[in-house]
């Protein structure tokens, strides 16, 4: 019989059994005290919403001082804006794909809402571009955006504050 340590299963050489409760409550502990100093992580997507909706709200100005600066008649200039703005929101959602994780559940399904909010916010902004309206729809952009940040935000924050009482649960052994 081989008595080898190295043939012994894992966990279970030289008596080895683990932590201790009381230790593993005290790593658990240290664990949820390193936590609550560490950030949640910004989802990606959430950065690439960004930056569609500073497109936006740049394509939008573009466009309607385009139409004022350049009245040439033969170059549309904010056919030109807008042209250019398609090209970087086709970076802006295509990149991040290409590098993309499963989405957390939930979140694939407000990425819809953002982006068809998003879609609906963008054609309006190009149509009426070289108008007044695209003075006032150029910020909604930014509204739209930070309804988006604030509503990750407390997704996050919900979520951690639920893994937290976890944690505190199995530290204090209320946990089954």
């Amino acid at each position: 019989m081989d008595t080898h340590s190295d043939s012994l299963p894992t966990g279970d050489r030289g008596g080895d059994r683990g932590p201790t409760p009381e230790e593993a409550r005290r790593m658990l502990a240290d664990a949820a005290r390193i936590g609550h100093r560490t950030p949640d992580a910004v989802p990606p997507v959430l950065i690439s919403f960004a930056i569609l909706c500073a497109i936006g709200t740049m394509a939008t100005l573009g466009v309607h001082l385009a139409a004022r600066v350049l009245p040439d008649s033969s170059f549309d200039a904010p056919l030109a804006v807008t042209v250019m703005a398609m090209a970087w929101v086709f970076v802006a959602i295509i990149v991040p794909f290409l590098f993309r994780r499963p989405l957390r559940r939930g979140l694939a399904v407000r990425w819809y809402i953002y982006m068809g909010s998003w879609g609906v916010l963008w054609a309006a902004s190009m149509l009426l571009g070289e108008t007044f309206a695209a003075l006032v729809l150029a910020p909604l952009f930014l509204g739209l955006f930070m309804i988006a940040a604030a509503t990750e935000a407390k997704r996050a924050r919900t979520a951690r504050a639920e893994e937290e009482a976890a944690q505190s649960a199995v530290v204090d052994g209320d946990a089954p």
